[in-house]
């Protein structure tokens, strides 16, 4: 998996490439089919030994890119951030006022493509606690107008992990409050629990739609798809069950598979899975607190890996 500023392998996968191109456009403000067979290193007057891939190869990996980059742009809606012209072989920053979701998708594609366990400080804003703010936000507009949502993951205060099952609890009507049947639990962190949403009634009565989050910035995260067992976390930190299991839900940063065979694994182990494009296609309703602290991150983050600010 590449990191930024390093070139990914042309044999990479094209969502990768894909990635690459859309820094290098957002740094330069337009690139090319050509640009970027060039900075593959790869130009037809090289010479092509064994192991080196074929002119025609390399040509075929990036319309596999532009054609991903297209895709991405459906995804996204009105919120994507670049656009293809001259006939499908050039990509360019799209025109107009910068749209706050398209400063979003900014945002993923750098907590995606930065090393972010060396360069996740940017503007005294930790980039992998801001998904999990972001990504409440986007569950909340997911489930519906009615909809409620909190970050709950130990990391954003100090407030204990006791302290957190039962405001939980309390706003969720149901579940019973924090369970001490074991004291090595007063050991443990947050369950892999990062946000939960829900739809309330006006009945304030248990049984209602409850969904449990888990966010990933990077690329590694396949490792953690199944770590969040909504069922297992309420049956261990909670006195009483909820009436309606939670819905399983994965935030990653990532832009992942296109095709229904690429995402089914993963699907099948995250739960609903969100993915870079859905969580900007979802993005609209954020509100100005974090949309200030996704641009000051962004921002400063582009200006610190040699990308052009926003």
């Amino acid at each position: 998996m590449f990191k930024w500023p390093s070139t990914p392998s042309v044999d990479g996968p094209k969502h990768e490439l894909a990635d690459f191109a859309e820094l290098v456009c957002w740094r330069e403000g337009f690139t090319s089919a050509t640009e970027l067979s060039k900075r593959l290193g790869v130009l037809a007057e090289n010479d092509y030994g064994d192991g080196v891939p074929e002119e025609e190869d390399v040509d075929r990996r990036v319309e596999e890119a532009l054609l991903e980059i297209e895709r991405r742009r459906e995804a996204c809606r009105d919120n994507y951030p670049f656009e293809i012209v001259g006939e499908g072989s050039t990509l360019q920053v799209a025109s107009g006022d910068e749209n706050p979701a398209r400063t979003i998708y900014k945002y993923l594609l750098l907590s995606t493509r930065l090393n972010m366990n060396t360069s996740r400080l940017h503007a005294g804003i930790d980039g992998t606690l801001l998904l999990e703010r972001l990504s409440a936000m986007v569950a909340k507009a997911y489930f519906g107008e009615r909809a409620e949502s909190i970050v709950f993951g130990t990391a954003q205060d100090d407030v204990g992990f006791r302290d957190k099952v039962d405001d939980l609890c309390g706003r969720l009507g149901e579940g019973g409050g924090y369970t001490t049947r074991r004291s090595l639990r007063q050991n443990m962190k947050d369950g892999r629990l990062d946000i939960v949403a829900w739809i309330p009634f006006g009945d304030e009565l248990p049984g209602k739609l409850i969904g449990f989050g888990q966010c990933k910035t990077g690329t590694n995260y396949r490792d953690d798809l199944t770590e969040l067992q909504p069922d297992g976390f309420v049956q261990k930190w909670m006195r009483s069950s909820l009436i309606v299991p939670p819905v399983r839900m994965f935030f990653v940063s990532e832009a992942l598979g296109t095709t229904p065979e690429e995402r089914f694994e993963d699907s099948v182990d995250a739960g609903l899975l969100f993915d870079r494009c859905r969580i900007v296609d979802l993005s609209n309703g954020v509100d100005e607190e974090v949309l200030q602290a996704v641009h000051q991150w962004t921002s400063a983050a582009a200006v610190a890996n040699d990308i052009l600010g926003l």
